[in-house]
């Protein structure tokens, strides 16, 4: 079993109340406190951007506010409260953490409690799969929105590019499409607003014609096994089994992928793909260096 890095933030001293005697409910007290915070180090050292890694400054802030105006009367309590906020706060798979109070034992150096808690208050977080694709500088508004995505989700998952031909509006520059997979606790419905928010980001307008030129398009392509169809939003999206700039980037990211409605494994719906006006080609792996592909692991 893969061992996971650590972010580890020792000594962070903190004055609040804390103890059961008169003088100590008076007078406020340092204490010392340590975190050990799982992470993928790796996602950070890849790319060496400061969106990928863990903000241990803002974590270290939530602690220092919520300790100084603390009243406890046992570190216990006070180790419990703060792993429960973090694990609240930063939607945290587990917490590692010490609360001490030096020289408060006569002859010792140092006394305190450590905790380890895991984020069973956390919600689940849920494989979800994202069609991105532009035809007005695509290189540009596809950095920006995978930028965006890691930023804000963890990404399991990504599709090399792909030149596609237009499909319902001839005439236009071919498209760029890439297919995204994240893990998150959020629903369907926040996540789209965002989406949505991310493609006004690039100066996309809702109001341009079907299928037209577009600065960034960002669909939610399928969430967990759910189905769902209203007259907003379907899903598994219905463009799975019928363009080929769906199918075959999300093909190359999770293989093993079945429709949940249908239960046709993608591999099924790929070989049925007859449609040969659609036009498909891979882009090199250098087209984004900075987000190489990789398939889902299961």
């Amino acid at each position: 079993m893969k061992k996971p890095d650590y972010i580890v933030l020792t000594g962070l001293k903190v004055s609040c109340i804390i103890g059961i005697f008169e003088w100590e409910r008076k007078k406020k007290q340092n204490v010392l406190i340590d975190l050990k915070i799982p992470c993928d180090a790796r996602k950070a050292a890849r790319r060496d951007n400061i969106k990928d890694a863990v903000d241990y400054k803002k974590i270290a802030k939530t602690t220092i506010a919520f300790v100084e105006k603390s009243d406890f009367q046992l570190v216990e309590t006070l180790a419990e409260k703060l792993a429960d906020l973090l694990l609240k706060t930063f939607r945290l798979t587990e917490v590692e953490l010490s609360v001490s109070k030096p020289a408060a034992i006569r002859g010792s150096q140092n006394v305190g409690v450590k905790i380890h808690r895991t984020g069973s208050t956390a919600g689940p977080r849920e494989l979800v799969f994202l069609s991105l694709g532009s035809n007005i500088r695509p290189q540009q508004n596809l950095t920006l929105a995978l930028n965006e995505i890691a930023g804000r989700y963890d990404l399991q998952g990504l599709s090399h590019a792909y030149e596609t031909s237009p499909v319902g509006y001839p005439g236009q520059a071919p498209f760029w499409n890439m297919a995204a997979a994240i893990s998150t606790d959020e629903h369907p419905e926040k996540i789209r607003v965002w989406l949505a928010f991310l493609e006004k980001k690039t100066g996309r307008k809702k109001d341009q014609k079907n299928f037209g030129p577009r600065t960034l398009d960002v669909d939610l392509i399928a969430w967990k096994n759910t189905v769902h169809k209203s007259k907003t939003f379907r899903l598994p999206h219905p463009d799975i089994a019928t363009k080929a700039f769906v199918l075959f980037p999300l093909l190359e990211i999770s293989p093993t992928w079945t429709h949940p409605e249908t239960q046709k494994s993608i591999i099924e719906l790929a070989a049925s793909f007859k449609d040969k006006t659609q036009k498909i080609k891979q882009l090199p792996v250098q087209t984004f260096a900075g987000f190489p592909p990789r398939v889902v692991r299961k």
